[in-house]
């Protein structure tokens, strides 16, 4: 189960018919979502800056918690620069953080510039983005630097359903050297995915390029060892 706006399911994970209250809750938030009403902090990362509102960013995120409870001259300031983020992923984070999910295709159909988010310099976020599964996997190691736990539940999610349909082989060889460069040894979500897309496929081990990335990977090579010995391969 994820969670969002503070411990709340997110909508995806809970079941909102008839709960008129949660519902009144969410448009409220998708509201301030597309003004700067009552915002008191700007996050801004490329050609972006986000007017948002610290009650709701930092009581997801433990990051931004941390920094304002700190005092930060940035925080002090209302102004917290991501330089070294992706612009589009913070985009993405950003909605999260009012939606309590993301749509990658929605996303980068439309620009941001008419709700929290104006426009500077930089990369484009309404750029769209092609590879889904790789996407998904940055956007989950975006969740666990910045410490929004729904945000990471719903990538993981997203990572799934991708990994099962339509299925292109590049996108999930470039999205599993991503999963096994960006996250820690034990953290097995998007792992465990990847391990159980290739046994299910075991024939792409067949191609070259499937064999390269496994063997770059030590610890991929580890797990799907693991993983065959407790299924009784061998």
């Amino acid at each position: 189960m994820s969670f969002g706006f503070g411990g709340w399911p997110a909508p995806a994970a809970r079941d909102t018919a008839g709960d008129e209250p949660f519902q009144d809750l969410i448009s409220s938030l998708k509201g301030l979502y597309s003004s700067r009403e009552y915002s008191d902090l700007v996050i801004s990362c490329g050609r972006k800056e986000y007017h948002v509102h610290r009650a709701i960013v930092c009581t997801q995120s433990d990051f931004f918690s941390t920094a304002c409870r700190a005092g930060l001259k940035e925080t002090q300031e209302g102004k917290v620069d991501l330089p070294d983020d992706d612009p589009r992923l913070v985009h993405i984070m950003v909605h999260y953080l009012y939606h309590f999910d993301y749509d990658i295709q929605l996303q980068y159909k439309r620009s941001h510039s008419d709700g929290l988010g104006t426009d500077g310099d930089g990369t484009d976020v309404s750029e769209p983005i092609v590879d889904i599964l790789v996407t998904h996997a940055k956007v989950y190691a975006l969740a666990e630097k910045y410490m929004i736990r729904g945000l990471k539940a719903v990538a993981l999610r997203q990572f799934k359903a991708a990994a099962t349909v339509s299925l292109d082989i590049n996108d999930f060889l470039q999205a599993t050297w991503e999963v096994y460069t960006s996250t820690i040894d034990n953290d097995r979500g998007l792992r465990d995915v990847v391990v159980e897309t290739l046994f299910k496929n075991s024939q792409w081990l067949d191609k070259e390029e499937v064999r390269d990335v496994v063997k770059g990977l030590g610890a991929l090579t580890y797990d799907l060892i693991i993983y065959l010995r407790q299924h009784g391969r061998f």
